[in-house]
């Protein structure tokens, strides 16, 4: 018989609570500590069938914590948690038609059109800027109308494909880069071709992402008219922005974003627009979290949506930081946090701390609803190749925006490369061979096709206990805030996503 796997975790809260989490189930337990030994003890069983007997013998000399070991019991007898048996990838293959079917029933969320992979700034972080293996550098290229329209054509010729199978599925186009408005003229032919073209059977969504350096009057408006999503990279007040996000010069770039912002609202009052525009931060070991706090909270023209480290995967970026760096990073976190927590006990709002703590611990708390699983990856919440088109400049198809440039699933001549679909999973699956298949937590990694390299499995099991950590020790101090967090978790088309409070 195969050995099996400890699929479970203990871990504490900042109040010294100790909890078990099931990597099956999802299901999360607060262990009293005067058990936890023993509970510790039956659950490092050979088998379920031992654990079973170990808890069975605690329960029957213990009446003051039978409730507990009556739950354990009937998690393992009645939903087989805790443990589970090495899988075999080899044993399972998706054919063309499951992998067409869950591409139209589950898929077709978001094209991202990298409209060019030209940049006007030179972030110092760029995932592009030659820091990170596998990824290309800033280039000079740009999208063609025909490519573009082809993209778009294959896009809706599929979303037309699965309207059946998912009716109340609609387009999202996102444009890309680079620095997208690089190439402002192919982005209002793809959205005059998509309004003449596919409105009267759908309705569009735009987004783009850019540094907004480059939107003037003109760019604004038209935005505004089509109503975009816009998501704009801003770090913080200008000291902290202006150390990373620079020109080729070296110069810092608030200023111009300021502006681009500022052109925005002035189309959005011309037009009577009240959407609300989104910041994306990033942030590192040097970055000064309570200043960028204060800014966002009280001055900025528009509120965050994410704020993430740096990407700390097959990259160089941070051997520069020092331990001392590290110390300082981290003793600010957890400031910070507690302030988030004392702030929710008097109902105080800030927005950046919600972002940053609040975020982040929803998503945690939430796993198993926000998760998309599927039959073709076992293990992790990863998607299937095909769900989101990210479509480069020179018409091949990536499997999103943030996946290095050998994740090649297509190209808009020809469509969805199965056959190469099928490579990638079966390299997902040697993966979960020789790594996730023996960890306690892979179901709940955060691993997919975007970090398929990475060798570093620690840093993915970390994020987990991390994120358990963080979710439930909000939890303890307001049980009543994921509720309303709750309540702005919507579904459409199939795909959970988390609104902005």
């Amino acid at each position: 018989m195969s050995k099996v796997i400890l699929s479970f975790t203990f871990f504490r809260t900042d109040s010294g609570n100790e909890y078990l989490f099931d990597d099956i189930t999802g299901i999360v337990l607060q262990i009293p500590p005067e058990i936890s030994q023993r509970i510790k003890h039956a659950l490092n069983s050979t088998t379920p069938t031992e654990a079973l007997a170990r808890i069975r013998k605690e329960k029957v000399k213990d009446d003051q914590y039978h409730g507990i070991y009556e739950i354990l019991e009937t998690l393992i007898s009645h939903f087989g948690a805790f443990y589970r048996f090495p899988f075999k990838p080899h044993s399972f293959e998706m054919n063309d038609d499951m992998l067409w079917y869950m591409v139209l029933r589950d898929g077709l969320y978001e094209l991202l059109l990298e409209v060019t992979n030209s940049c006007n700034f030179r972030c110092k972080y760029c995932v592009f800027g030659g820091n990170y293996k596998e990824f290309r550098t800033h280039g000079h290229s740009s999208m063609s109308k025909e490519t573009a329209t082809k993209a778009i054509d294959l896009y809706f010729h599929y979303l037309e494909e699965g309207a059946l199978l998912n009716p109340t599925r609609e387009p999202t186009i996102a444009f890309y880069g680079g620095e997208p408005l690089l190439n402002f003229k192919l982005i209002e032919r793809c959205v005059e071709y998509i309004n003449y073209e596919y409105s009267h059977e759908f309705s569009p969504r735009y987004t783009i992402t850019t540094n907004a350096a480059l939107i003037n009057k003109k760019i604004a408006e038209f935005l505004v008219k089509n109503d975009f999503d816009i998501s704009i990279s801003l770090d913080g007040p200008q000291n902290e922005h202006d150390r990373n996000r620079v020109l080729s010069n070296g110069r810092g770039t608030f200023d111009l974003v300021m502006r681009g912002i500022s052109n925005l609202k002035e189309a959005q009052k011309n037009y009577g627009s009240t959407k609300e525009y989104f910041a994306l931060i990033t942030y590192d070991l040097k970055s000064n979290l309570k200043s960028i706090k204060k800014f966002f909270d009280e001055e900025s023209p528009i509120r965050p949506i994410f704020a993430n480290p740096v990407r700390s995967m097959g990259t160089t970026y941070y051997l520069s930081f020092t331990t001392n760096d590290y110390i300082t990073h981290e003793r600010m976190l957890r400031e910070l946090f507690r302030e988030f927590l004392e702030d929710n006990k008097n109902t105080a709002h800030s927005v950046f701390l919600e972002i940053l703590f609040g975020g982040s611990g929803t998503l945690m708390f939430y796993r198993n609803i926000l998760n998309r699983k599927n039959p073709s990856t076992i293990f992790t919440s990863t998607c299937i190749p095909g769900f989101k088109w990210y479509v480069t400049t020179d018409g091949k198809i990536q499997v999103c925006e943030r996946a290095p440039s050998n994740t090649i699933i297509g190209n808009v001549n020809t469509g969805l490369d199965f056959p190469a679909i099928k490579i990638l999973l079966q390299k997902y699956f040697k993966l979960i061979e020789t790594r996730c298949n023996y960890c306690s937590l892979a179901h709940s990694c955060a691993r997919c096709f975007a970090y398929l390299g990475s060798e570093d499995c620690n840093l993915f099991r970390s994020w987990v206990i991390e994120g358990l950590k963080t979710a439930f020790t909000i939890y303890e101090n307001n049980p009543k805030y994921f509720e309303r967090r709750l309540s702005v978790i919507k579904e459409k088309g199939g795909i959970y996503g988390l609104e902005n409070l």
